[in-house]
């Protein structure tokens, strides 16, 4: 090719660089299933451990993340003591809390009368442990991220989280950390130890490339760089790399900024239709409401040698 059409040829992916890297790049951290979520049995130690590395590499990183507390995790006979003590790591460091529900129970097979019962339900130590840290109790992430099954239940369900003190934590990046993470989990063997590498080396590529889909959706609906909504899960994955995944995002330009910063954006504002049964990123309900036709609409199906695996352990 001459060397004057290959360059036209790449200048279309050299603006949108330039574009993405003109906004002030911002994302808040926020993590799901706290105390712990594994797709195999988990010792309330090995939770207890798992906490420990993550508030370690958010605090290396300066993140001020919120974690959404799942209390019935909390409830394993003898040990809740344990399980309160995570939740009080967490608010010793400096981090948030915010509630998820008892059970984990959604909005598209469950009733909104029952999932209003799970959240108070779900927030009587998290409850009690901010009042005693003078900590704001303010964020309520939808298990699933199902927002309702019609506009009429997603409205109710706002309505009843605002009259409990609660704001919606939306999510517009996330990449997949569950399927990962089950693979990781299946190969906890000691011999296993090379396979989980590829399977944390494949979760870091596909952060890189589904944040690359979620910028561009930012700029096709808004014309500019959100701050963004990171979402990812509790689990030894995560543990393991999380001090990787925030590296990465530095390295992709972003400043870490807290959820109540981020959500202070206009787009935040914007409406959200209710979810249905899937519940995908805040920039594809934005652009579904608003009528605006995107060239994507979230992050590709993970790849590499993850997902026969995957099939192969977790499928079962």
């Amino acid at each position: 090719m001459p060397r004057v059409s290959r360059a036209l040829s790449l200048l279309p992916l050299v603006v949108a660089s330039a574009v993405f890297a003109a906004d002030a790049k911002r994302i808040a951290v926020t993590i799901d299933d706290v105390p712990a979520a594994s797709a195999t049995a988990i010792s309330t130690g090995e939770t207890a451990r798992l906490n420990e590395q993550l508030l370690a590499a958010l605090k290396r990183h300066g993140v001020k993340a919120v974690g959404f507390v799942n209390e019935d995790r909390l409830l394993v006979p003898g040990h809740v003591d344990e399980g309160i003590a995570v939740l009080t790591a967490w608010l010793k460091a400096g981090m948030e809390l915010g509630n998820h529900n008892f059970g984990h129970v959604g909005l598209w097979q469950s009733s909104r009368e029952d999932v209003e019962a799970a959240v108070l339900k779900g927030e009587v130590f998290t409850r009690w442990l901010t009042r005693e840290h003078q900590a704001p109790l303010r964020y309520y992430r939808h298990p699933y991220t199902q927002t309702g099954r019609t506009e009429a239940d997603r409205e109710a369900f706002e309505t009843f989280l605002a009259a409990h003190g609660y704001t919606v934590a939306p999510m517009t990046i996330e990449h997949d950390d569950y399927f990962f993470a089950c693979v990781y989990d299946h190969l906890g063997a000691p011999h296993e130890a090379a396979r989980r590498q590829t399977v944390a080396d494949e979760y870091d590529a596909h952060l890189r490339t589904s944040v690359r889909v979620f910028e561009t959706m930012s700029q096709e609906l808004l014309g500019r760089q959100v701050p963004q909504i990171l979402l990812i899960h509790a689990n030894r994955l995560n543990a393991d790399t999380l001090d990787r995944t925030l590296t990465t995002l530095a390295e992709l330009g972003y400043t870490f900024v807290p959820l109540d910063e981020a959500l202070r954006d206009e787009a935040y504002r914007l409406p959200a239709r209710a979810s249905g049964r899937f519940g995908p990123s805040w920039l594809a309900r934005w652009a579904r409401a608003q009528g605006v036709k995107l060239s994507v609409y979230g992050q590709p199906d993970p790849e590499g040698r993850t997902a026969p695996w995957h099939a192969q352990l977790c499928s079962r």
